[in-house]
């Protein structure tokens, strides 16, 4: 619009300018508009009549025929001799009456009438006037109006001229400060693309100016700070990940030591009864038992990274299920190293949907942290069941020390360990499977502090799926 505005304001300068210049010549062809309706030939035609003093009509005629005149004669207000035409010569002399021109003393007299030029005189001795009349046949304004014309067109294509220069200059001012603005910008998210090509992340961009280019900048700047925050994320997964597979590596190697060293035992012969070969058997099967676990939690894992953990909902009385667990564990797992009860709020619950492989799944690893973390012997856990509005809460609680509280936010990401120093066995990812399984049953985990370590599981109510 800016631009526009001023084209437009330049364009009514320059034409002032020359309109101006040309003042003198478009006042003249004006003037001459007037005057131009008469015939160029008039001023010997009027000495003609002016010199017709007893000469004969007819050779009067002759002279006037040489300038495209005609003679008319009229007397008592007609005409009395002449071959001019007959309707433009009656048009012309509408209410033209000869006596009234009696006192003129023989002067001649110029008439004009639209396209008719006359010259005329009072012949007193013949009480007649004498009159030469020339018809003009073309158009008599276009005529006239060809010098203004071209004075007129000389002006418009100077004005016209003058404007585009005027345009382009302007048009050439504003279309490099518009690039200048817009380069400006554009060179410093260019040099902002080159540095994190680079991989540097650490220097954000400074640039004032436009509000559209500095929320261009600001956005710039945003995905810059997450892609440092999803780098130093990675690095710290990565690092995380290669201790969790040094960690699972060293915790193998010591069942798989015990495994070689009692097998070799029997093979030697240092196992010299049948009670001490059943021995040393039961204790590499359980062994392995304990690798098992280890390789099952690195699969998990994987499953999980990858989105290929199956599941298969049926709808399950969770409390039946969770007082079968305890029964089962209580079986196979020594009462010195833990003791687990089951509560619930009511005698019956509704049932849910969930997967049963992969709750047993959740209550191992709860199992296994307990045991390791709870830091006491034995550790009694208790499993509360209560039905909180839409779904089923199961809370899994513990007699041990707890977590410290600037760390419970963060025991169920992957890889995280409150034990950084690594003097117990463990991997880091028990709990983060424990949240994954819960969340794609349509749940949600908490852990909080009572009289040892609370985690609190609710389970939504909802239609069987396959």
């Amino acid at each position: 619009m800016l631009i526009l505005f001023l084209a437009l304001a330049s364009f009514m300068a320059v034409a002032a300018v020359v309109i101006a210049v040309f003042e003198d010549a478009f006042f003249k062809d004006f003037e001459s508009l007037e005057s131009a309706k008469l015939d160029e030939n008039i001023y010997p035609v009027m000495k003609i009549i002016e010199q017709e003093d007893g000469q004969d009509w007819q050779q009067i005629n002759e002279k006037l025929q040489k300038y495209g005149y005609e003679i008319l004669i009229l007397k008592d207000r007609e005409i009395f001799y002449g071959d001019a035409k007959k309707a433009a010569a009656e048009e012309l002399l509408e209410g033209f009456d000869p006596s009234l021109h009696r006192e003129t003393n023989g002067e001649p007299e110029v008439f004009y009438h639209q396209k008719t030029t006359a010259v005329g005189k009072y012949r007193e001795d013949e009480g007649v006037y004498l009159m030469a009349v020339h018809f003009f046949e073309g158009e008599w304004r276009l005529l006239s109006m060809r010098n203004s014309f071209a004075s007129f067109l000389t002006a418009f294509i100077l004005i016209g001229i003058a404007v585009i220069g005027v345009i382009l200059l302007l048009s050439s001012l504003f279309t490099k400060k518009m690039v200048r603005k817009i380069t400006e910008p554009l060179d410093v998210l260019t040099q902002g693309a080159q540095r994190i090509r680079s991989g540097d992340l650490s220097e954000e961009i400074v640039y004032s100016g436009d509000e559209e280019f500095e929320n261009v900048c600001v956005t710039f700047n945003a995905m810059q700070k997450k892609m440092l925050e999803d780098e130093k994320c990675r690095i710290k997964n990565e690092k995380a990940r290669i201790d969790m597979v040094t960690g699972i590596s060293h915790d193998l190697r010591t069942p798989l030591t015990a495994i070689r060293g009692y097998i070799k035992g029997i093979l030697d012969g240092v196992a010299d009864t049948p009670k001490k070969k059943e021995w040393y058997l039961q204790t590499a099967y359980e062994a392995t038992g304990e690798m098992n676990l280890l390789l099952q939690k690195l699969f998990d894992f994987s499953r999980m990274e990858s989105g290929k953990m199956p599941f298969h909902m049926i709808k399950v009385d969770l409390a039946e299920f969770s007082a079968s667990y305890a029964a089962q564990k209580e079986r196979v797992t020594d009462l010195k190293k833990a003791e687990i009860s089951v509560i619930k709020d009511t005698e019956v619950l509704p049932e849910i949907p969930v997967d049963i492989s992969q709750i047993q799944r959740v209550f191992d690893n709860l199992l296994e942290n307990s045991i390791k973390y709870a830091g006491v012997v034995p550790v009694k856990i208790k499993i509360y069941l209560y039905e909180e509005n839409d779904g089923i809460v199961l809370e899994w609680s513990d007699n041990g020390k707890g977590v410290a509280q600037e760390k419970l936010d963060h025991i169920f990401e992957r890889f995280y360990r409150c034990d950084e120093a690594r003097t117990q066995k463990g991997s880091g990812v028990g709990l983060y499977v424990v949240k994954y399984i819960i969340e794609q049953h349509g749940g949600t985990v908490m852990a909080q502090n009572t009289e040892g370590l609370m985690i609190r599981m609710y389970f939504p109510k909802g239609e069987e799926r396959q």
